[in-house]
């Protein structure tokens, strides 16, 4: 019985009041709500909201309360909220159709039902606002224990099955409200095959035709279904009788094709009642082929032109035009105002004037493409080759250009902007997160329900859809507000502040490395290639996974498609695992009054994180997005379990710009094996990368991850870097990166550094001079500054860069001659065994060498892939290699540096090459401030991965 298992319930309190964990007392769960209980249940009842709670949870084997929210998912879109509970009914009080219920007839189909636990700070926290979708009357075979399970839903459920509208957005804008001054309109909407255009109010007539129109033909406007073109027809519209008014005002959209009218072409007649012989009866808008524009004027009912005419300067051909034809008493005269609104651009266009004329009367009629009726001035033969005419407005009074809003050209209208004018147009309260102005522009508003229209700007946007629970109503998380978000909370494993087993999923079940967005019929694809998530086949990759995406955007250019697609592709190669579900029990005693109150408040979007996880796991903190919410509310424990995926994909997101971007490179690895202590290691691109780590200082420290590991960055360096700004005879000594040069070749005195520059002496033609650095490298990325003090004689003298030397008769060269005709010529050859063969050569076209003219040379040797080129060292660098080669000779080398060499036959008198700034720029060399930052401990091998830990991602 009731009674009985409402004691059972406060006895088992009692017992388990000290326990800790999800059999705890209720107050060290939920907390206690006014009534005294961990949880309150409402319902909506003749509106007044009734507490219900002591009907709830009184079932021994059904004392719960289950609530879902939000997004169920990744990959799907937001669903209704659900709740069920059962209600004790021995009185027939929830059996909607039980005449001796007391609720007979005021609860049944959608009635307001709210469920809130405590807030814990005197409040409540509402878990959800629904509407009863089912009430499911239920008792025992004895007939003593009587109750109905009630599902309630949120307001997706009945949005989801609305009807989609049956008009356009601009027919909706101007109907709904109607202004009370509009006293006639015509949408001229009507399909093919009408007989005439209907009336929009239902007071009105239709407009009637002469010639043949050709209906529902023109599509220019966005926010309008199809409009008539009147190439070989008029129109007539006949005005029910209202007061004389003492204004009048008439709008239309219309299209003026971009060749013009002829001269006198009326784009609109309006006819007034007749006030007097010689008075204005009548004002046509017509075009006039000098200004390219629209002209009113006024006339008499015998077409005398009253007054001058009023010409607009607005260039229409070609335009989308919102025309307003305004005319307002003022004492004896009326101001005439001719507005142009350029529906592309928003802009309007104003033209007006005073004329002397008698008081305005009620218009009888408006008529589109007549013949002119005025005795002088241009006059146009009936009909409009090209034009399109619809949503006609007659009205009483002037109202603001701009009433319509952004629903006469929906196109541009952010996504946020858009659903919460929807949700304001049909009554449902609206809240939201983030800055609705920094949301996509979205496309033309087409015809579907309300729901269909917020799922569509969410899609397009990237944030998300969800149901308010501080209120019945709508809201919505903008993509921009999931950025660079602080934690909501954070739990710690080791605590027991999670009531179930975190579990990992390593799945495919959302990669998307190839994405294609068509708008408009356009379309545009991304495609990652490179990555353990990448296109290529396994192992390289994980082959294609594509998807495809139709978007209502307002842009359908290539870099809007790209970046769409790119987004798109960068949430869905996010190579972490996923952890679907985090799971709390609030009845836990780890859980304190301020997590409590933070678990409450968590909303859709929301970040949380889990530190501390076990061994087992990777060390990173599990760091998750909330995208759904689970809840089961007892006497005895709340359990709230999120649905999660991961926050790294909008963790730092930033701009180009930003002081706190860090791009990664698109590859980079170790030269060489390091311990698991060491604090310096030398990186290189990875093969067919090129990219290089930053230098600046300003961008440090920046935590990098290799192998698991992530590693403090405190300076990146140039592995070798020498400015020669040392003195040292018969030698080069030590470079300013502590590395000492070797020479080889010649007498020691052939060596020297001085005056800011390292020196080779020729004294002897056709004998190299060379100076080396040992390496535990094969590849190398450097450069040299080369000049020789004299105009060379008899033969060349050069300089240049070794790599991967073995000895004088082996190795690698990308050489500088300065040639007896002082032209300057690159070369690139190799020495093997003595024997030196060309690999290329490059003349820079137009010099003319100087003695003591510095000329920069730059060196790349990767695998099998020689590259070099050479500009003056004044100038900036040159951006393409002007010789490149494959050789595969030499696969290692111990050395690496500079060789001078007078050809055979040379004359000068002792000349000498020098050299200038020598920079090994690849490898490059990492000072670690901390190793071990993320928890792990381990040496790596040479070429592991090296890459940012947390890269900046370029927001969408």
């Amino acid at each position: 019985m009731p009674g009985s298992i409402a004691a059972q319930v406060m006895a088992w309190q009692r017992r388990m009041g000290g326990v800790a964990g999800p059999l705890a007392a209720a107050p060290s769960a939920s907390g206690e709500a006014s009534n005294g209980n961990p949880v309150q249940v409402e319902m909506l009842v003749s509106g007044t909201w009734v507490d219900i709670t002591s009907y709830t949870m009184v079932r021994d084997d059904s004392g719960q309360i289950a609530i879902t929210s939000g997004i169920r998912d990744e990959g799907s879109q937001t669903e209704a909220g659900t709740c069920s509970l059962e209600l004790k009914n021995g009185d027939g009080r929830f059996s909607p159709r039980n005449p001796s219920g007391p609720y007979y007839g005021i609860i049944g189909r959608n009635t307001p039902v709210r469920v809130s636990v405590p807030d814990g700070m005197g409040g409540k926290s509402y878990r959800i606002w629904g509407e009863a979708s089912e009430w499911a009357p239920n008792w025992d075979t004895s007939g003593t224990d009587v109750w109905t399970d009630l599902s309630a839903s949120g307001i997706l459920r009945r949005l989801a099955q609305a009807p989609t509208p049956e008009r356009s957005v601009i027919y909706n804008a101007i109907r709904n409200p109607l202004p009370s001054s509009v006293v006639a309109y015509w949408p001229c909407e009507d399909p093919a095959g009408s007989t005439s255009l209907a009336s929009g109010l239902t007071t009105g007539s239709p407009m009637t035709w002469s010639g043949v129109p050709t209906l529902a033909s023109y599509a220019g406007f966005a926010a309008s279904d199809p409009l008539p073109d009147l190439t070989s027809a008029a129109l007539s519209g006949g005005v029910p009788k209202y007061d004389d008014p003492t204004a009048t005002q008439v709008r239309f959209l219309a299209y003026i094709p971009a060749a013009g009218l002829g001269l006198g072409k009326v784009l609109v007649a309006i006819d007034q009642l007749d006030y007097s012989a010689g008075s204005s009866q009548f004002w046509e808008v017509f075009y006039d082929t000098a200004t390219r524009s629209l002209t009113i004027r006024t006339c008499a009912s015998d077409g005398t032109v009253l007054g001058a005419e009023l010409a607009h300067d607005l260039d229409v051909r070609g335009r989308l035009l919102y025309v307003s034809v305004e005319l307002q008493e003022a004492g004896a005269n009326i101001t005439r105002t001719l507005r142009l609104k350029d529906v592309n651009t928003g802009h309007t266009y104003t033209a007006s004037d005073t004329v002397f004329a008698t008081q305005l009367t009620r218009v009888t009629r408006v008529q589109f493409g007549p013949a002119s009726r005025a005795v002088s001035g241009a006059a146009g033969t009936s009909n409009l080759p090209g034009v399109a005419i619809g949503h006609v407005t007659v009205e009483n009074s002037i109202t603001a250009i701009d009433a319509l809003g952004v629903r006469l050209n929906p196109i541009g209208e952010a996504a946020g902007r858009r659903m919460q004018r929807l949700c304001d147009e049909a009554g449902i309260a609206f809240e939201w997160i983030g800055d609705l102005d920094d949301t996509v522009p979205m496309g033309a508003q087409p015809k579907a329900n309300l729901l269909a229209h917020l799922q569509e700007c969410a899609l397009a946007d990237g944030g998300m859809l969800y149901e308010s629970r501080t209120g019945f109503g709508l809201g919505y998380r903008t993509r921009a507000s999931l950025y660079n978000q602080d934690p909501a909370f954070t739990l710690d494993y080791t605590a027991g502040q999670l009531s179930q087993i975190p579990v990992p999923v390593e799945d495919d079940r959302y990669v998307q490395n190839k994405v294609t967005i068509t708008v408009n019929g356009a379309s545009g694809t991304y495609e990652e290639t490179t990555g353990t998530l990448g296109t290529r086949l396994p192992p390289a990759g994980v082959g294609t996974y594509g998807q495809e995406y139709t978007l209502n955007l307002a842009s359908s250019d290539s870099a809007t498609l790209r970046d769409q697609a790119a987004w798109r592709v960068h949430l869905g190669t996010t190579d972490e695992a996923r952890f679907p579900q985090i799971s709390v029990n609030l009845a836990h005693p780890s859980i304190t009054p301020d997590m409590r109150r933070a678990i409450l408040g968590m909303r859709s979007g929301d970040r949380v994180q889990i530190t501390n996880s076990p061994a087992w796991l990777p060390p990173d903190t599990i760091d998750q997005l909330v995208l759904g919410i689970a809840e089961t509310i007892t006497h005895f424990e709340h359990r709230i379990t999120f649905t999660c995926a991961p926050a790294s994909p909008y963790s730092s997101i930033s701009v180009l710009d930003a002081a706190e971007t860090r791009i990664d490179t698109d590859g980079s690895e170790l030269v060489a094996a390091i311990s698991s202590s060491d604090t310096s290691v030398g990186v290189q691109p990875s093969a067919g990368a090129d990219v290089l780590w930053t230098k600046d200082p300003a961008d440090f420290p920046l935590n990098i991850r290799v192998g698991g590991e992530v590693m403090r960055v405190t300076a990146i360096s140039d592995l070798v870097t020498d400015t020669f700004s040392r003195t040292v005879a018969s030698g080069w000594g030590t470079s300013d990166s502590g590395f000492t040069w070797t020479t080889s070749g010649g007498s020691a005195t052939d060596y020297s550094v001085g005056s800011g520059a390292g020196a080779h002496l020729l004294a002897t033609a056709g004998s190299s001079r060379r100076c080396i650095l040992p390496t535990l490298v094969s590849d190398f990325d450097f450069y040299t500054s080369v000049t020789a003090d004299q105009l060379a004689t008899g033969a060349a003298l050069t300089g240049g860069l070794v790599a991967r030397y073995v000895d004088q008769d082996n190795l690698y060269s990308a050489q500088v001659q300065f040639t007896t005709a002082n032209a300057v010529t690159l070369l690139l050859f190799k020495r093997i065994n003595g024997s030196e063969t060309t690999l290329g050569t490059y003349t820079m076209p137009g010099t003319t060498f100087a003695a003591g003219t510095l000329y920069r040379l730059r060196f790349k040797v990767r695998g099998s892939t020689l590259r070099a080129k050479v500009w003056l060292a004044s100038d900036v660098e040159t951006p393409e290699w002007q010789v490149t080669a494959v050789d595969t000779e030499l696969a290692t080398g111990q050395f690496v540096g500079v060789r001078s060499i007078s050809g055979v036959g040379n004359t000068n008198v002792n000349p000498t090459v020098s050299y200038d700034n020598f920079q090994i720029v690849s490898p490059q060399l990492f000072t670690l401030g901390a190793r071990s930052v993320n928890g792990v401990v381990k040496a790596h091998t040479a070429s592991a991965d090296v890459r940012l830990a947390t890269p900046t991602y370029i927001a969408l």
